[in-house]
């Protein structure tokens, strides 16, 4: 349902609606994931000189029209121990990439993740930090250990691609009206 800004507020005036309509009417109206744009389920695979590429971050950027103006939202995806992968929109979580032609970037570099020692130092600071706070029996859960990790400096993996399948990527997909497999054969010299 497509409606102007002025029909809404009119309609916002006659019903008095509440605060949480008035979000999710807001919402509605912001470009992005579900906003007017048909996505479709995507999924498939990347190898590299024939086996499977792991662990790499796959885009899905819909190709500008005139003047650059990107005509949809990017979907991202990462790939499995066996190359594969499942697109998503990150702004409302839903599957697939918008109905249209895409350049394709695949990135393997990134951060290595913590190591054990890492991890076990990160959750002494932290269980020092809640007993300086009155809180000297408090549970650190994974998620909030790996929030912690985060912003600290860790080494990062080197780029095992070649620019032309990331930052200057020649990769392109269309995705059709329905469910869509892409398959990314990559080489290396």
């Amino acid at each position: 349902m497509q409606i102007s800004i002025v029909e809404a507020m009119a309609e916002v005036k006659r019903s008095r609606w509440s605060l949480a309509g008035l979000a999710l009417l807001a919402a509605s109206l912001l470009p992005g994931c579900g906003g007017g744009e048909h996505y479709v389920p995507v999924q498939g695979v990347v190898t590299l000189n024939g086996e499977p590429l792991a662990d790499a971050k796959i885009t899905f950027e819909p190709v500008g029209g005139p003047g650059g103006v990107a005509l949809g939202t990017p979907s991202f995806g990462r790939t499995d121990n066996e190359g594969k992968f499942v697109l998503q929109c990150p702004t409302s979580n839903a599957s697939g990439a918008v109905v249209g032609e895409h350049r394709v970037r695949i990135i393997t570099s990134g951060m290595l993740p913590p190591t054990d020692a890492q991890k076990e130092a990160a959750r002494k600071r932290l269980m020092q930090q809640e007993a300086a706070a009155g809180n000297p029996n408090a549970e650190i859960s994974e998620e909030r250990l790996l929030d912690y990790l985060s912003d600290t400096a860790r080494p990062s993996r080197p780029e095992l691609l070649p620019p032309r399948y990331h930052r200057e990527s020649t990769l392109t997909f269309t995705v059709p009206n329905q469910a869509a497999q892409a398959e990314f054969a990559l080489t290396t010299p």
